[in-house]
């Protein structure tokens, strides 16, 4: 049998979950982020590659501007708190989509994180944004 080499993964659903538990979208949301961690933690011990996330798609834009607001939050929250690791972890990270017309301080940060991996070669997470 091959090695597993890339996983994809569509993050939906995250919003209805929350709903559904009696919360919030955007708690949804952000139980989300706890399942990249894992996801990304798997990959490692696995040895799995390539790893893609679809996160934000062209689609997401007709959600309310308070939850694309938060979406982008989450994001830039992440990639703040998490760089160091995912540089120490050999992790690079690779956007694509369209991130053109994302707020500046997501280009900027999203920039700044393959800038800061480009080097690392234990994994390569594509995320899809906007897409």
């Amino acid at each position: 049998m091959n090695r597993l080499n890339h996983v994809a993964i569509i993050m939906d659903g995250n919003g209805r979950w929350g709903l559904k538990k009696k919360k919030s979208r955007n708690f949804g949301h952000l139980k989300g982020i706890k399942s990249v961690k894992t996801v990304i933690k798997s990959s490692l011990i696995n040895k799995i590659p390539y790893l893609t996330l679809y996160t934000f798609s062209t689609e997401n834009w007709r959600r309310p501007k308070k939850e694309i607001k938060f979406l982008f939050k989450l994001i830039d929250h992440y990639f703040t708190k998490e760089i160091n690791n995912l540089v120490k972890n050999n992790i690079k990270i690779n956007i694509i989509g369209n991130i053109k017309i994302l707020p500046k301080k997501i280009r900027l940060r999203l920039s700044e994180s393959m800038r800061r991996t480009s080097k690392c070669k234990k994994i390569l997470i594509n995320l899809a944004i906007n897409y």
